[in-house]
C-alpha cells in the first residue's frame, strides 16, 4: 500500500472514530443522568448504571487510543533514511503523545472500575 492509499485509510478510519466520540459524549450526557439521580436521592442503583456506563466510556475510549498508538507506530516504524530530521522528530513526538493518551485513559478506566462510591469524578475528555 503506497502512502497516499495509507493515508485515505487512516483518514476514512478516523471519520468511523470521531462518530463513536459523538456517541461517547451521548453516553457521558446519559450517565451524568444516573450521577446526578445517585447523588440527589442516593439511588443506589442509578449509581451502579453510572459506573457501568462509564466504564464502559473509557473501555471504548481505551480501545480507540490503543489504535491510534499502533497506527503512530507503524508510521514511526515506515520512516525512511532519507526523511528529514523534522518529520522524524515529529513522528517521534506523536507516537509518544499517543502512548501518554492511552495512559491517561487507562489510569481513568482503573479509576472508574476501583473507585465504587464515586468519591473521584472521572470525566471523558
Amino acid at each position: 500500500m503506497n502512502d497516499v492509499e495509507r493515508r485515505l485509510k487512516q483518514i476514512k478510519i478516523e471519520n468511523i472514530v470521531w462518530i463513536i466520540y459523538f456517541f461517547l459524549i451521548g453516553l457521558c450526557l446519559y450517565a451524568n443522568v444516573y450521577e446526578k439521580k445517585y447523588f440527589c436521592f442516593n439511588d443506589l442503583i442509578a449509581k451502579e448504571k453510572y459506573r457501568k456506563i462509564t466504564i464502559t466510556i473509557f473501555v471504548i475510549a481505551v480501545l480507540i487510543y490503543s489504535y491510534f498508538l499502533v497506527d503512530n507506530y507503524v508510521d514511526f516504524k515506515n520512516l525512511k533514511p532519507c526523511d528529514t530530521q523534522k518529520k522524524k522528530r515529529l513522528s517521534e513526538l506523536s507516537l509518544l503523545a499517543s502512548g501518554l493518551i492511552l495512559i491517561s485513559g487507562l489510569v481513568f478506566l482503573y479509576i472508574a472500575i476501583v473507585d465504587e462510591e464515586l468519591d473521584i469524578k472521572v470525566a471523558f475528555n
